[in-house]
């Protein structure tokens, strides 16, 4: 089992103030784009913005199927939540915290055979 950081989602009230640091200031490219949502493309891994007011959150692939990678964690002993459609994409989520509180999510792929 194996997890890749794919990016990491801040949360911002000022979308176009932030936009424009990132694209303008550090000449990150923008990679994707939509209502409330710009992706910049950061090397290794994106950093998103997302209109909203939370804790900044970080963002894994597995190329495994989800449940598969759930599995192996939650012998580890880490807390996740329900695995659910991702709301764009045609993928699964979960997500969980660290002991700090800080959020993550987890996506993947479906088991084969599972809806």
């Amino acid at each position: 089992m194996a997890i890749d950081l794919q990016r990491i989602v801040l949360f911002v009230s000022d979308m176009e103030k932030e936009a424009a640091f990132y694209r303008e200031k550090l000449g990150l490219r923008v990679s994707e784009e939509r209502e409330g949502w710009i992706e910049f493309d950061a090397g290794s891994c994106r950093i998103a913005l997302h209109r909203g007011k939370r804790k900044p959150r970080l963002d894994f692939a597995s190329e495994e199927a989800l449940e598969e990678t759930c599995e192996s964690l939650r012998a580890r002993g880490l807390r996740l939540g329900d695995i659910k459609p991702h709301p764009v994409h045609d993928l699964s989520v979960t997500g969980g915290k660290d002991p700090e509180g800080n959020p993550f999510r987890i996506s993947g792929p479906t088991a084969a055979g599972s809806d």
